[in-house]
């Protein structure tokens, strides 16, 4: 079974993340849970996404995406 799963992604990639910043990978697994089910959160990531989808920056001052983007010559 490929790592992380694909019905889960998101909540495994974060918590893998989070994993070198705290104690245990339960821990790290809840909080990647919380971040992932607040619709705040989503709602944010569907914006970023549609502004990038669409060829448009994000917004976001550290959006790296959007900083290569505006420094690579075509």
């Amino acid at each position: 079974m490929p790592y992380p799963p694909a019905d889960d992604r998101l909540r495994h990639l974060l918590a893998q993340r989070i994993n070198c910043h705290v104690d245990t990978w339960n821990l790290a697994f809840f909080i990647a849970g919380a971040i992932v089910d607040d619709p705040e959160i989503r709602v944010e990531l569907d914006r970023i996404a549609a502004a990038h989808a669409s060829g448009q920056p994000c917004g976001d001052r550290h959006c790296r995406a959007c900083f290569e983007a505006a420094t690579t010559t075509p």
